[in-house]
């Protein structure tokens, strides 16, 4: 994505030179961990961080003044207990900090910008390199998408039913990192049963306190990504599973059947194994082949335009906010 090149700032001749310099820049890039990307709080470094230093004062502070000999046997214990516990809350206080704003930032006039780019990045990252390379068929991105899908029903609808559970798992398929393309092909209802990504809910706060004008595009973005995880469809119905053997799966479990919707998810993810594996074997059913390239050839490129439109939307929202400031 091309983004608009901007102007050095201009040597500040009048006052500190060292700090307008590119090293001293640099440098301070180093050590401060802090800038347009913003910077990750690690509620385990902030805990062990804030110990030491709580040690070093508590136990320095105890000595100086002979305290330390008035506790009795148990004197360098006590204060151990509580730093320990003082510790706890801190651990607890920052995972909390981290949970509701998973990113720090600094609302420079990049903010927006970096945004878009870790969501489009993390979201539709790996969707848009495979979109982009030309030996990469529709039917293998559609075969990546089926793979992340079977293993999210693995690890959601198989728990209790460790039989199939163990047939996925044995195969060795291997996902996508934390099954990203799974938020494809999904139902409204399952769409708003999830939340949005952090970046957007971030632009969400930040034009409910000083971006008001802003509201139109937002509405804008946030349907743009409910079309991309729910327009091109439901994967259930564009390859619905046997429903003979969804009765089959029901009745076999029948003094604690699974319900319908998810003995159909179920089978999907069977049906699916067995496609992928006779394709890792190239020993696909002529049949099965042509069904599956249909529905590729049907809804990746539509998947394609949802993509666009969605980074068209992201780029004119980052585009307003850099050009009317607050």
């Amino acid at each position: 994505m091309k983004q608009s090149r901007q102007t050095p700032p201009p040597v500040n001749l009048t006052g500190d030179f060292l700090s307008s310099t590119p090293v001293f820049n640099q440098r301070r890039a180093d050590w401060l961990p802090a800038g347009e990307n913003g910077f990750i709080v690690n509620p385990v470094a902030a805990t062990v961080f804030f110990g030491l230093v709580l040690i070093i004062v508590i136990y320095s502070a105890l000595d100086l003044t002979g305290t330390m000999t008035q506790l009795g046997p148990f004197g360098p214990v006590l204060p151990l207990l509580i730093i320990v516990w003082l510790m706890y809350g801190i651990y607890r206080g920052v995972k909390r900090v981290k949970g509701r704003a998973a990113r720090i930032r600094i609302k420079g006039p990049l903010f927006m910008r970096s945004l878009m780019k870790d969501c489009l990045q993390r979201t539709c990252g790996i969707l848009e390199t495979r979109l982009n390379t030309p030996a990469i068929s529709s039917s293998m991105i559609l075969n990546k998408i089926l793979q992340d899908k079977m293993l999210q029903i693995c690890a959601t609808d198989c728990l209790r039913f460790s039989d199939i559970r163990r047939q996925i798992e044995g195969s060795r398929l291997e996902g996508t990192s934390a099954l990203v393309l799974t938020c494809f092909f999904q139902t409204t209802v399952e769409y708003r049963k999830q939340a949005l990504p952090d970046e957007i809910r971030q632009v969400a706060d930040t034009v409910s306190r000083s971006r008001k004008d802003l509201k139109r595009l937002l509405e804008r973005l946030q349907n743009a990504h409910q079309t991309l995880c729910t327009g091109t469809g439901n994967i259930l119905v564009l390859l619905p599973p046997d429903p003979k053997k969804v009765e089959k799966i029901r009745a076999t479990y029948r003094y604690r059947p699974p319900t319908p919707e998810r003995a159909q998810r179920m089978v999907f993810a069977l049906e699916t194994l067995a496609y992928l594996k006779a394709t890792r074997h190239e020993n696909v059913n002529p049949m099965d082949r042509k069904r599956y390239d249909a529905v590729a050839d049907q809804v990746i490129p539509k998947l394609a335009d949802a993509l666009n439109v969605y980074k068209q939307a992201w780029q004119e929202l980052v585009d307003a906010y850099e050009r009317r400031k607050p």
